[in-house]
């Protein structure tokens, strides 16, 4: 990977971590994530206004929508998942993607990975889910007990979608860069705009199918963080798939997985979480595993 292309995804590793933690410090997160949407949607109806969605073909049309269903789940899963766990916990979970991509990768866009990288990856994925056993074995569980207990459901879930979006959307960035009529340097805000849109829609439908889910009260209370984060989603998430267009999407998402650094951090500093000594070592090795992936 290029020094540019590292510094952008370091860059939107640390402002997701900031809107996740923006989320999980919400009374509502489910709520707080419908909300933050909807500032998001504002993008998608005024862009007609400022470019002929007729340019974009048909393919292009199934990924975006495809990745906003994907979106949908994926919003829905981890906020609910903040509401059950602490951040240092779930999110860990939620970024250890890099156990599943890098073989999804290879089969779908015939990636290669050099045994530097693969020996980074493996070190990040080994202490990602270290990670996520701190505090959580009793003594009677094995190690696979453990590991799925009921209260991870909506991490392991969340993961899920995390896996499919990041595929999906690597095939949206390979069509849309065939897009001559579009500006290279704003086709990743196109794409994420109109993704979002499809998210939203169905996240919406979602809240409003069950009375009571919507409460006013929480935008009424936190509407400066809610305005925070949706800013801090969209710069994140465009500044990745700007960097999709370019680089090797096994090392992309691995690198990203530094924003767990700052989940620790976070947690234990914003919200006095425990284990922090043993998570912050974890860490430290993660680092190492980073670098490698970074520049194999």
């Amino acid at each position: 990977m290029s020094l540019t292309s590292i510094i952008l995804v370091l860059l939107s590793a640390g402002i997701h971590i900031t809107w996740n933690s923006l989320t999980k410090s919400s009374s509502n997160p489910r709520v707080f994530s419908l909300f933050k949407g909807s500032f998001l949607m504002v993008g998608a109806l005024s862009l007609p206004f400022f470019l002929d969605l007729g340019v974009i073909p048909q393919k292009l049309w199934v990924m975006i929508v495809l990745s906003g269903l994907i979106h949908t789940f994926y919003i829905l899963f981890l906020s609910t998942a903040y509401e059950k766990g602490e951040i240092s916990f779930v999110y860990p979970i939620v970024r250890s993607a890099p156990a599943l991509i890098p073989g999804v990768a290879f089969i779908i866009f015939a990636e290669k990975i050099s045994l530097k990288g693969g020996i980074g990856i493996l070190v990040v994925v080994i202490c990602i889910f270290a990670l996520t056993l701190q505090g959580k074995m009793g003594k009677q569980d094995s190690l696979l007990k453990s590991f799925f207990r009921v209260e991870h459901k909506w991490a392991f879930a969340t993961l899920g979608t995390v896996v499919a979006y990041s595929i999906v959307d690597k095939m949206g960035m390979m069509y849309i860069r065939e897009i001559d009529s579009l500006p290279n340097e704003g086709q990743a805000f196109i794409y994420f705009v109109l993704m979002n849109a499809v998210c939203y829609i169905g996240y919406w439908s979602f809240m409003m199918s069950k009375p009571g889910l919507i409460k006013l009260s929480v935008f009424k209370e936190e509407w400066w963080k809610i305005i925070l984060a949706a800013i801090g989603t969209m710069t994140s998430y465009s500044l990745i798939l700007h960097v999709m267009k370019t680089e090797n999407l096994s090392y992309i998402v691995t690198l990203r997985q530094s924003s767990i650094l700052f989940a620790v951090f976070v947690g234990w500093f914003f919200f006095r979480e425990s284990y922090f000594r043993i998570r912050l070592l974890l860490a430290a090795c993660m680092i190492f595993g980073l670098y490698l992936t970074a520049t194999g």
